[in-house]
């Protein structure tokens, strides 16, 4: 039985061969268009359409700075909140096991329709996969006091959030017909893709949004914002509901740079973020601190996260990189330089990713195992060490995401079996909850008495305590002034 029509709650859609083994459905409108007077409102349920919706081409991506990534979205728009379902051709009893993609972008950029991230050779092993549009930036994550005054709940921001939790409401809802089991729906995300995964679990008006999660390279979830300090960092684009949306969507971005810098440390409490809006969520740390719903999850980092952001930085000097430190560790900042010296500016980038990394990356993450691991459910970690490639650097941060969905030219032939073995792992973990299977090397849990994790490389490792000397020195004397 092969599927090339299929039903929803709204509408029946038409899907398009993608892959020899797998039909793609793009475009499907998961929530409606949240323009004119539903700009920086929660989302609402989309209208249903009569006959049957063409599903070839992806919907507009969310507007945001453009060329970053190459995309196959016809164009950027405020009404993007459409997703995509790449299921395979072969009907299997009881649904294909259920993946999420979210991908990353600081909350910044992102969308479901990037050339790198195209999940159909992964969907072709075994998986019906999802990806989707959330609103972002300023249309996603904008808090106002003229906002919160107009909401019931007393609350802004947090919009893309939103969107995302509707997003998974549609796949729990709607993914049956595409032959997805729906009661085996894995989040899988990358970076503030993850990190947005994570914090539905901690929001009280989300319940159970899927049932397992992989959290790669989760961006650094130090205190959240308060919803206070966000409105008055928004004031500036305008008094009142109505001249703010009058802004047409296209000059929003244009309209930051009326609004104060955002700080670009990942540890930082920042606007334009997620927030502690006091409704959607509560607590300004919810995570670290363990206040979620914790699910079976696989959680990993790369090898040198840290190298992605220098560039970004722009810390190239052993005076710019020393007053970076002072900023992290203030009165303990000698101490710091101990433990991360340079000694000449040649010393600098490879330094600096090493404690950008640990301090946005490999510390909060591992006070993200542990509370997930205190709270009983199955946990797998891992770090991504494999040089994909004539790379000859250990991979940086989102380096993985091509190589899992495999769109990355096999430059030598390892790079095949890397692709392939990784994907087996994720698609055992969406099937069973357990990314151990048939032909794989065997993946402990995780125990916080081990701190054992999977080295994800050829060949595989079995490796504990990542880092575990400087994270302890980071918990120790950080500061965050």
């Amino acid at each position: 039985m092969e599927m090339s029509v299929v039903t929803t709650l709204h509408g029946r859609v038409r899907g398009h061969s993608v892959h020899p083994e797998v039909r793609g459905f793009f475009g499907i409108p998961y929530a409606a268009a949240p323009v004119g007077h539903l700009r920086w409102r929660p989302p609402e349920q989309p209208a249903s359409w009569p006959g049957i919706r063409e599903a070839g081409t992806f919907g507009p991506d969310p507007i945001q700075p453009a060329g970053l990534r190459v995309s196959r979205a016809p164009a950027q728009s405020e009404d993007c909140l459409y997703l995509n379902v790449w299921a395979p051709r072969q009907w299997r009893a009881g649904g294909w096991p259920v993946m999420v993609w979210s991908c990353g972008g600081a909350f910044t950029t992102g969308g479901g329709a990037f050339v790198e991230e195209d999940p159909a050779k992964l969907a072709a092993k075994g998986a019906v996969v999802v990806s989707f549009n959330i609103r972002l930036n300023i249309l996603g994550f904008f808090a106002h006091a003229a906002l919160s005054a107009e909401s019931p709940h007393g609350a802004s921001g947090n919009y893309g959030l939103m969107d995302q939790a509707a997003a998974l409401r549609w796949v729990r809802q709607n993914i049956s017909a595409f032959n997805g089991d729906s009661s085996r729906i894995t989040f899988f995300g990358e970076s503030a893709g993850a990190t947005c995964g994570l914090l539905l679990l901690a929001s009280a008006q989300v319940k159970r949004p899927y049932d397992r999660a992989i959290l790669m390279s989760p961006g650094s979830f130090s205190a959240l914002l308060p919803l206070e300090e966000a409105e008055q960092h928004g004031a500036a684009l305008g008094a009142t509901v109505e001249e703010m949306r009058a802004i047409p969507a296209a000059q929003l971005l244009a309209k930051l740079s009326s609004l104060p810098r955002v700080p670009p440390s990942l540890w930082l409490a920042r606007p334009l973020r997620p927030i502690a809006d006091g409704w959607f969520l509560t607590m300004q740390e919810p995570l670290s601190a363990g206040n979620f719903d914790a699910v079976p999850a696989i959680i990993g980092t790369n090898e040198d996260e840290g190298r992605f952001f220098a560039p970004r930085m722009g810390i190239r000097t052993v005076e710019d990189y020393k007053s970076f430190v002072r900023s992290i560790f203030g009165p303990r900042t000698e101490a710091a330089l101990a433990r991360y010296p340079v000694s000449r500016d040649g010393d600098v980038p490879a330094m600096f990713a090493a404690l950008y990394a640990d301090r946005g990356f490999n510390y909060p993450i591992d006070r993200l195992v542990h509370a997930f691991a205190r709270s009983g459910t199955d946990l797998y970690r891992y770090v991504y060490t494999y040089r994909h490639g004539d790379r000859d650097q250990p991979p940086t941060h989102s380096e993985e995401i091509g190589v899992l969905m495999d769109t990355l030219p096999h430059v030598k032939k390892s790079d095949a079996v890397m692709a392939d073995m990784m994907a087996r792992y994720w698609l055992a973990f969406a099937g069973k909850g357990n990314p151990n299977g048939p032909g794989l090397a065997a993946w402990p849990r995780y125990d916080e008495s081990s701190t054992q994790h999977l080295r994800l490389d050829l060949p595989v490792g079995i490796e504990k305590g990542w880092r575990s000397g400087h994270i302890d020195f980071i918990s120790e004397n950080k500061s965050d002034l």
